[in-house]
Protein backbone atom coordinates (compact mmCIF):
# COMPACT_ATOMS: atom_id res chain seq x y z
CA UNK A 1 0.00 0.00 0.00
CA UNK A 2 1.40 3.29 -1.02
CA UNK A 3 1.16 5.86 1.92
CA UNK A 4 2.63 10.03 1.43
CA UNK A 5 3.43 11.66 4.78
CA UNK A 6 1.90 15.49 5.26
CA UNK A 7 3.13 17.72 7.37
CA UNK A 8 1.96 20.61 8.95
CA UNK A 9 -1.41 22.32 10.18
CA UNK A 10 -3.50 21.89 7.11
CA UNK A 11 -5.31 18.92 8.38
CA UNK A 12 -8.50 16.69 7.67
CA UNK A 13 -10.11 17.49 10.87
CA UNK A 14 -13.15 14.78 9.89
CA UNK A 15 -10.98 12.22 8.60
CA UNK A 16 -8.75 12.59 12.03
CA UNK A 17 -11.99 12.93 14.45
CA UNK A 18 -13.17 9.46 13.01
CA UNK A 19 -10.00 7.88 13.60
CA UNK A 20 -10.13 9.02 17.03
CA UNK A 21 -13.52 8.09 17.54
CA UNK A 22 -12.93 4.61 15.96
CA UNK A 23 -10.14 4.15 18.52
CA UNK A 24 -12.08 5.18 21.40
CA UNK A 25 -10.61 8.40 22.04
CA UNK A 26 -14.01 10.59 20.97
CA UNK A 27 -13.95 13.72 18.80
CA UNK A 28 -12.50 17.32 19.20
CA UNK A 29 -15.26 19.81 19.09
CA UNK A 30 -14.47 22.79 16.07
CA UNK A 31 -13.48 25.40 18.54
CA UNK A 32 -11.07 22.61 19.86
CA UNK A 33 -9.54 21.87 16.77
CA UNK A 34 -8.95 25.63 16.48
CA UNK A 35 -7.05 25.46 19.65
CA UNK A 36 -5.04 22.67 18.79
CA UNK A 37 -4.19 23.72 15.62
CA UNK A 38 -2.87 27.21 17.22
CA UNK A 39 -1.53 25.33 20.27
CA UNK A 40 0.76 22.38 18.32
CA UNK A 41 4.18 23.06 17.46
CA UNK A 42 4.28 20.00 14.87
CA UNK A 43 1.65 18.09 13.49
CA UNK A 44 2.34 14.89 10.69
CA UNK A 45 -0.75 13.22 8.93
CA UNK A 46 -0.50 10.16 6.91
CA UNK A 47 -2.47 9.81 3.86
CA UNK A 48 -3.92 6.82 1.73
CA UNK A 49 -5.89 7.70 -1.73
CA UNK A 50 -6.07 11.64 -0.22
CA UNK A 51 -7.73 10.04 3.14
CA UNK A 52 -5.86 10.42 6.21
CA UNK A 53 -5.29 7.34 7.94
CA UNK A 54 -2.84 8.46 10.94
CA UNK A 55 -2.40 11.69 12.53
CA UNK A 56 0.11 12.71 15.36
CA UNK A 57 0.90 16.44 17.27
CA UNK A 58 3.59 17.53 18.93
CA UNK A 59 3.43 20.76 21.94
CA UNK A 60 6.09 22.50 22.65
CA UNK A 61 8.06 25.22 24.85
CA UNK A 62 11.51 25.00 22.62
CA UNK A 63 12.41 22.89 25.86
CA UNK A 64 10.31 20.27 26.71
CA UNK A 65 7.43 18.58 24.53
CA UNK A 66 4.96 16.43 24.54
CA UNK A 67 3.72 14.10 22.03
CA UNK A 68 -0.36 13.18 21.57
CA UNK A 69 -2.75 11.95 19.63
CA UNK A 70 -0.38 9.27 17.78
CA UNK A 71 -3.48 7.61 16.26
CA UNK A 72 -3.93 5.03 13.30
CA UNK A 73 -7.53 4.15 11.98
CA UNK A 74 -7.77 0.66 12.77
CA UNK A 75 -7.64 -0.42 9.24
CA UNK A 76 -4.42 0.50 9.15
CA UNK A 77 -2.83 -0.70 11.96
CA UNK A 78 0.24 -2.88 12.12
CA UNK A 79 0.91 -1.77 8.73
CA UNK A 80 3.64 0.63 9.21
CA UNK A 81 1.66 3.77 9.26
CA UNK A 82 2.67 4.34 13.15
CA UNK A 83 5.94 4.44 12.41
CA UNK A 84 6.18 6.54 10.26
CA UNK A 85 4.29 9.06 12.29
CA UNK A 86 6.73 8.79 14.80
CA UNK A 87 9.57 8.67 13.03
CA UNK A 88 8.24 12.53 11.43
CA UNK A 89 7.94 13.44 15.33
CA UNK A 90 11.70 12.02 15.79
CA UNK A 91 13.26 13.78 13.34
CA UNK A 92 11.17 17.44 14.82
CA UNK A 93 12.28 16.39 18.23
CA UNK A 94 15.91 15.66 17.45
CA UNK A 95 16.30 18.92 15.54
CA UNK A 96 14.88 20.90 18.24
CA UNK A 97 17.47 19.20 21.80
CA UNK A 98 15.06 19.28 24.02
CA UNK A 99 15.64 18.52 27.58
CA UNK A 100 12.48 16.18 28.00
CA UNK A 101 10.43 14.53 25.82
CA UNK A 102 6.98 12.82 27.15
CA UNK A 103 4.47 10.87 25.43
CA UNK A 104 1.19 10.44 26.75
CA UNK A 105 -0.16 7.24 25.55
CA UNK A 106 -3.00 4.65 26.75
CA UNK A 107 -1.33 2.77 29.15
CA UNK A 108 -4.17 -0.19 28.61
CA UNK A 109 -3.27 -0.81 25.19
CA UNK A 110 -0.97 -3.88 25.77
CA UNK A 111 1.91 -4.19 23.20
CA UNK A 112 1.85 -0.02 22.66
CA UNK A 113 4.42 0.57 25.70
CA UNK A 114 7.03 -2.00 22.94
CA UNK A 115 6.04 -0.15 19.85
CA UNK A 116 7.31 2.98 21.77
CA UNK A 117 10.11 1.60 23.26
CA UNK A 118 11.82 0.94 20.02
CA UNK A 119 11.57 4.43 19.24
CA UNK A 120 13.86 4.82 22.63
CA UNK A 121 10.97 5.66 25.12
CA UNK A 122 10.62 4.37 29.04
CA UNK A 123 7.96 3.89 31.29
CA UNK A 124 7.68 6.63 33.68
CA UNK A 125 6.11 5.44 37.19
CA UNK A 126 5.45 8.87 38.47
CA UNK A 127 2.70 10.10 35.59
CA UNK A 128 -0.65 10.78 35.89
CA UNK A 129 -3.83 11.91 34.23
CA UNK A 130 -6.56 13.93 35.58
CA UNK A 131 -9.87 11.75 35.62
CA UNK A 132 -12.90 13.04 34.20
CA UNK A 133 -15.94 14.23 36.32
CA UNK A 134 -19.03 11.92 35.12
Amino acid sequence: MSYSVKIGKEINTKDIDEILDLIGWGRYEPEQWINVKEKSTFMVSVLSAEKTIGFARVVDDTCMAMIYDVAVHPAHQKKGVGTLLMNEILKYINANRFVYVNLFYDMNNKGLDNFYRKFGFELMPNGMRLKKKE
